[in-house]
């Protein structure tokens, strides 16, 4: 057995955004949910197969099939239709701790969501400039954008 003393320091990533969309808050809502689930898919337009069970407690996770995948969180908080609050390693396979928060408000038929992404713990170099973090983000909220845009389109 052999142990080694390590320089490692603690680490802290923050992203946050506030996002209008033209929509009723409802709308907001449902495309936000399908999005962290079964729609939500990498920048380069690859499913990830995500799962979220929508209530307290409920797992966030990467089914791969045949029982492998990633467990990336479990919903610390949920109100629909303004909140939804997660915690767990989420994609990053290292000692780290994340914390998603989203908050919705509508006002005169528009929705703001106002979120944050902070993480903590002994994170990966390539993901602390924050360029990963941010592209995966913003294709999130891109495909939010789109998701609403087809569905206001349907009505």
């Amino acid at each position: 057995m052999t142990s080694k003393v390590s320089e490692q320091s603690v680490e802290i990533l923050e992203v946050t955004r506030e996002i209008e969309m033209a929509a009723t808050i409802d709308i907001v809502w449902e495309t936000l949910l399908e999005n962290m689930g079964p729609l939500n898919e990498s920048p380069e337009k690859e499913l990830h197969n995500l799962t979220l069970e929508a209530w307290p407690g409920g797992r966030w996770y990467r089914d791969f099939g045949n029982n492998t995948g990633h467990w990336w969180g479990a919903v610390q908080s949920i109100k629909p239709p303004v909140l939804l609050e997660l915690h767990g390693p989420m994609f990053m396979s290292a000692p780290a701790v994340n914390h998603v928060i989203f908050r919705l408000k509508e006002e005169n038929g528009l929705t703001l969501i106002t979120f944050s992404h902070r993480a903590m713990g002994l994170i990966p170099h390539h993901l602390m400039d924050g360029v990963d973090v941010n592209k995966g983000w913003s294709n999130f909220f891109t495909n939010i954008r789109d998701g609403v845009d087809g569905r206001l389109k349907a009505e």
